[in-house]
């Protein structure tokens, strides 16, 4: 997948955090979690993304905006053989693109582990069901 933050916690004075983001063919996406603190919006420029939003899932083909309001499980993934292109805002930010660096940079020590995850989460309003991360990464 590729990321890309147009407004990060600095610029919007936490008030949201704003990416544009390519998932690739097949892209798993993420693993189920919740936000207490923030909502979760998605606008798809091009392709399709699928959601799981509290156990309903849906598709979302380019134009579609889904929103997501804090507190409700869900996830996302490409469903289709061509990548997906999308803004995705955090509203407010609560430090979104700081998770995502810390995540990266444990994913590329090797430090990923699900347990790693779910700690890390917690910090940014990103609670992971840490045995569906276990099933999933284990």
């Amino acid at each position: 997948m590729q990321l890309c933050f147009k407004a990060d916690e600095e610029e919007a004075g936490g008030r949201y955090a704003l990416s544009v983001a390519t998932a690739g063919a097949d892209d798993p996406g993420t693993s189920p979690h919740v936000h207490r603190e923030h909502d979760d919006l998605f606008f798809v420029t091009e392709g399709t993304l699928a959601f799981d939003i509290a156990g309903e899932t849906y598709e979302a083909p380019t134009g579609s905006f889904v929103a997501i309001p804090r507190g409700l499980s869900h996830r996302w993934w490409n469903p289709r053989s061509e990548p997906a292109t999308f803004l995705n805002f955090h509203v407010p930010g609560y430090g979104f693109e700081a998770f995502v660096r810390q995540l990266a940079g444990l994913s590329a020590e090797g430090g990923a582990t699900p347990a790693a995850m779910t700690e890390l989460g917690a910090r940014y309003d990103v609670y992971f069901d840490e045995a569906e991360l276990s099933a999933r990464y284990e």
